[in-house]
């Protein structure tokens, strides 16, 4: 079987091939979707003859363009390696003309991905296992084959069960300098977890992906770690799953990460409540709710607010904490609320406020020409 090809690749192989017949080229992966394209609106559209091709191994010609199925004249060609097929290369324009560099593009193409293949089979254990975890991470294609390969050589048997990830990373671009100087301490500890997988990726963060089981065990000294460096790095944990899907496990353990407030170094999902719905949060969506509940407060009025909602809105309570006086914060308040439109003492203007400080955490608000900073800064 055939190693995975990596998108990088596949624009490689279809930019190669345009430069020699100066015709639009697609790279259609076996399930028929366009992976790479030098007609670059065509990436990710599903192509149909490209799966006819794919399934049957056989070139499918098309005559003519059809608007209607989006399909466009030109050749689509069924691309083997060790008996399988890998891809589909389509080649777009009069079947008659694009026909005489077929020869040719199937075999540059399988040159490129020949060489994909003896570069990542001599690469060593540390620099396949990075590759292993940032498909599995990203969601890439990945070979069952080559997965059983890397993992074996990690001594790790995969019989199925449930994996999590837990992800290391650093807490601030200052600290990034100490964070990469970890690093040796940081494998050696890492390296006598049972069936791990991990990786440093430069300069940021490091990704474990290990047996929910092993999680568990050693979530104790993950706790540990992230309370010695605490001011250097934070560490989160994600959701257990099947090994081929810890890209939702990453994501929840980046996620926990963002939501963290003041002081917490340490999270993972049972920690996240908001949270977990905003994952789902596009970020134009996120942008458009915090421009409209937040884009008017500065961060005295933030430090206010996450203050009032930690003292579960006692005026009382906040007073003490902030060391003020009752009327002063009633007058706060009221500030907030001219600027928003939303009363903090109101339990629905405060849902809506809380509910911003939080999503402001993993969707900064992108100020631009916004109003906010034409808030001037109130002396108290």
């Amino acid at each position: 079987m055939s190693l995975p090809v990596h998108i990088r690749l596949a624009q490689q192989i279809v930019d190669t091939l345009k430069s020699i017949c100066d015709h639009d080229i697609n790279y259609i992966d076996p399930s028929g979707l366009i992976r790479a394209s030098t007609d670059r609106t065509r990436v990710s559209e599903y192509h149909e003859d490209g799966l006819t091709a794919a399934r049957t191994g056989k070139t499918v010609i098309v005559e003519k363009d059809d608007p209607e199925r989006g399909v466009r004249r030109g050749i689509n060609m069924p691309i083997l390696s060790h008996g399988d097929v890998v891809a589909v290369i389509g080649i777009t324009g009069d079947p008659d003309e694009v026909s005489r560099y077929a020869d040719l593009a199937r075999r540059i193409t399988r040159l490129l991905l020949r060489e994909q293949e003896i570069d990542l089979r001599e690469r060593n254990l540390r620099t396949r296992t990075a590759h292993l975890i940032r498909c599995l991470c990203e969601n890439e294609p990945l070979n069952p084959v080559y997965m059983k390969e890397v993992l074996h050589a990690n001594g790790i048997e995969h019989r199925g069960g449930t994996w999590c990830t837990a992800v290391i990373a650093v807490k601030s671009e200052e600290q990034t300098e100490a964070f990469t100087a970890l690093e040796p301490e940081l494998n050696q500890v890492f390296g006598s977890f049972e069936n791990t997988l991990f990786t440093f990726f430069y300069p940021l963060e490091y990704v474990l992906i290990m047996p929910a089981e092993t999680m568990q065990r050693q979530s104790s000294l993950l706790r540990a770690i992230a309370a010695q460096y605490s001011g250097i790095l934070k560490i989160g944990t994600g959701s257990p799953g099947k090994l081929t899907r810890q890209h939702i496990s990453v994501r929840f353990a980046r996620l926990a990460i963002a939501s963290m407030g003041p002081g917490i170094n340490y999270a993972g999902i049972d920690d996240m409540d908001l949270e977990l719905l905003f994952s789902e949060v596009s970020g134009d969506t996120a942008q458009a709710y915090l421009h409209k509940c937040m884009d008017r407060i500065n961060d005295k009025d933030r430090e206010l607010l996450e203050a009032y909602f930690e003292c579960d809105m006692s005026l009382k309570k906040t007073s003490e904490l902030l060391f003020i006086h009752k009327n002063t914060l009633q007058y706060q308040l009221n500030r907030i609320q001219q600027r928003t439109g939303y009363d903090p003492r109101s339990f629905r203007d405060a849902a809506v406020l809380y509910t911003g400080l939080k999503l402001e955490k993993i969707y900064p608000l992108q100020q631009g020409n916004t109003a906010a900073h034409n808030v001037e800064k109130d002396k108290i």
